[in-house]
């Protein structure tokens, strides 16, 4: 039922849910403060005060009951993103020659970072070639180059990193393409 439910009213059901759930820990904290100082007039005040520890131990465990509910909420629009970020990160593999796609998988494969002297080892890769593709990549913004010295560090993007890892599935996708 709630998944068919638009994203902006699940949303606003998620701001209200929070809402709520604030102004619940709001007066838990009142009421805690109301405990010390023990002066009451109003019958709801003193109610409060009185069990404030038993309002703790609720406030607690709605929390928890909230924080499901906006995961759950907000699960199929954190996953849509992350599904189109590897079709994006793939997308933008098509566009790549053959030794750029090589270097890009190598980056994965070794957790988003490696040594352009690594590249020049690929099969078919000369360190002259290799300076090339990593020149072009890097004039693409997908790899960043940092000097240490002789030593030419490459990164792999952060999102094209994360859309392309195991993590965010798409690696297998990567490896199809490379193969087609």
């Amino acid at each position: 039922m709630m998944r068919n439910m638009p994203f902006n009213r699940r949303l606003l059901l998620s701001i209200a849910i929070f809402a709520g759930f604030l102004l619940l820990v709001i007066a838990m904290l009142l009421s805690y403060i109301l405990a010390s100082v023990r002066q009451f007039d109003n019958p709801l005040v003193s109610l409060l005060s009185q069990f404030h520890l038993e309002l703790m131990v609720l406030v607690s465990i709605l929390g928890i009951v909230v924080g499901a509910t906006m995961y759950f909420l907000m699960h199929e629009r954190v996953e849509t993103k992350t599904k189109e970020a590897a079709v994006n990160a793939n997308l933008l593999l098509t566009f790549l020659s053959r030794e750029e796609r090589e270097v890009v998988e190598l980056l994965v494969k070794s957790e988003g970072h490696t040594t352009q002297s690594q590249v020049s080892r690929l099969d078919g890769m000369s360190r002259l070639k290799a300076h090339r593709v990593v020149q072009r990549l890097s004039e693409k913004n997908i790899v960043r180059i940092e000097k240490l010295g002789k030593i030419n560090q490459l990164w792999l993007a952060g999102s094209i990193y994360d859309a392309l890892s195991e993590n965010g599935g798409g690696k297998g996708a990567l490896l199809r393409d490379k193969e087609v």
